[in-house]
This record gives structure tokens, sequence and C-alpha cells, in this order.
């Protein structure tokens, strides 16, 4: 078994330290060609990417949080190493 941390944020919604835009879309109830647009114009602030890789945008989920006022908190959540 490994553990490692998530948000679970008001709601019992479980998210990862990192997200993309389709994992916080339904969170804030739009689309996640809305969310990458929202990226792209620094509205939703993102951890930088690698130059020419192709790389999704990577959304700091803590951050943003904050950002929208939605409580959450950090936990440990134990995983089954298959």
């Amino acid at each position: 078994m490994t553990a490692s941390l998530i948000i679970r944020a008001t709601g019992g919604i479980e998210l990862p330290l990192v997200c993309s835009p389709s994992q916080v879309a339904p969170l804030l109830g739009r689309s996640d060609h809305a969310i990458r647009d929202d990226c792209v114009a620094g509205v939703i602030p993102t951890l930088p990417r690698t130059g020419g890789s192709g790389a999704h945008h990577r959304i700091a989920t803590a951050r943003l949080l904050d950002q929208i006022g939605v409580p959450y908190e950090i936990v440990s959540s134990e995983k089954v190493a298959s």
C-alpha cells in the first residue's frame, strides 16, 4: 500500500493536488474547453509547462479552490499497490 495526498473539498469531492482542466470542470460547472481558455488567459493560474511539449495545463488545485472560495482539506489517501 502507498499513501498519497489528495484534496477533499466541500461536499466530499476528492481531487489530486494537481488537476487537468477536465478534472476541475465539474467543480466549476463549466466545460473543459472553457477552463482551458481561462488558463490561457491567465484567469486560472497554472503550473509551468515544458515548452513545446504539448502537455496539458496543470492546475494547482488548492490555489484554485482558494481563489474561488471553496473550503477544503488536504488528506492522506491510502492506495493499494497492484
